[in-house]
């Protein structure tokens, strides 16, 4: 179980520390997935748009690992990431590694940054990147394993 363990979990990607990832951790570069992670209820949102300009302005590398075939052309170019790998078969550890070289980075200077636990967060550990959870509390999935699990406890409703 310890290879879905993220090193760190946030609400948003705002919320991440540059500051620490650069100056505590060594990261050089950011692998983010796009659906769920980049782009939320079918947008990019505007405190997203800004990490990744601080981000960029901070002389960090930015990179897109996704396992869907069709990210929106459009968004890339709102977005200003142009080294994407599409249907890249997360999680297996190769695409993770793959990106490392083409961004010119060891996967240790590398933190990846995605929504799901098995094709990001285990890909990015395997590969030996340091690996960040998003975890989006306003999604219907995350409701409703709440609501499962107070039924579960015999708690029916919550006011």
């Amino acid at each position: 179980m310890g290879h879905l363990t993220p090193k760190d979990s946030y609400s948003n990607i705002s919320d991440i520390s540059l500051d620490y990832l650069i100056n505590d951790v060594g990261i050089k570069g950011l692998i983010f997935d796009f659906d769920g992670t980049l782009r939320r209820n079918r947008i990019v949102s505007i405190n997203t748009l800004n990490f990744l300009k601080e981000a960029k302005n901070r002389g960090l590398k930015l990179s897109i690992l996704s396992n869907n075939p069709y990210v929106n052309k459009t968004i890339l170019k709102t977005i200003n990431i142009s080294v994407t790998k599409k249907f890249a078969c997360k999680p297996l550890k190769k695409p993770f590694l793959d990106m490392a070289k083409t961004m010119k980075l060891m996967p240790e200077q590398i933190a990846v940054i995605g929504n799901n636990r098995i094709s990001d967060i285990w890909g990015a550990n395997r590969a030996n990147m340091y690996s960040i959870y998003i975890q989006n509390l306003n999604s219907h999935r995350f409701k409703k394993k709440i609501e499962d699990r107070l039924k579960d406890l015999g708690i029916k409703k919550i006011k």
